[in-house]
């Protein structure tokens, strides 16, 4: 992804397919589970719910600390981590294998919002 390619989906702002997050947060593991259990899509980390462009310091620990989040889905799931400029980005592909869990709860994506499924709907 190039910067004009993340300029446009800022500009598209939060979506069913694109997630803001302006740091690391507890949870990043339900977002991501439930792109995997929709269609996909991508997380930009350093970018405010409003849309505005912080930017964070991306270190390998950043990097192992999403992966560590990821290894813990059942069944097993990856995601490609990519740096634009100071942003972060978690790209989540569509899961092959859903449903998808973490930390035992299972969450889809609905518009906007990522929504912890019940057991009827799963």
């Amino acid at each position: 992804m190039n910067k004009e390619e993340l300029e446009a989906l800022i500009q598209q702002g939060e979506g069913y397919n694109v997630e803001f997050k302006e740091s690391l947060s507890d949870n990043l593991g339900k977002e991501i589970c439930a792109f995997a259990n929709s269609n996909g899509g991508k997380i930009l980390m350093g970018i405010t719910d409003k849309g505005e462009v912080k930017g964070m310091d991306i270190t390998n620990k950043l990097k192992s600390q999403i992966q560590d989040i990821v290894r813990n889905f059942d069944p097993k799931f990856e995601v490609f981590l990519e740096e634009v400029s100071n942003i972060l980005v978690v790209h989540v592909p569509e899961g092959t294998k859903k449903p998808y869990s973490v930390k035992g709860h299972f969450y889809m994506r609905q518009g906007a919002n990522s929504q912890q499924l019940t057991r009827d709907q799963i």
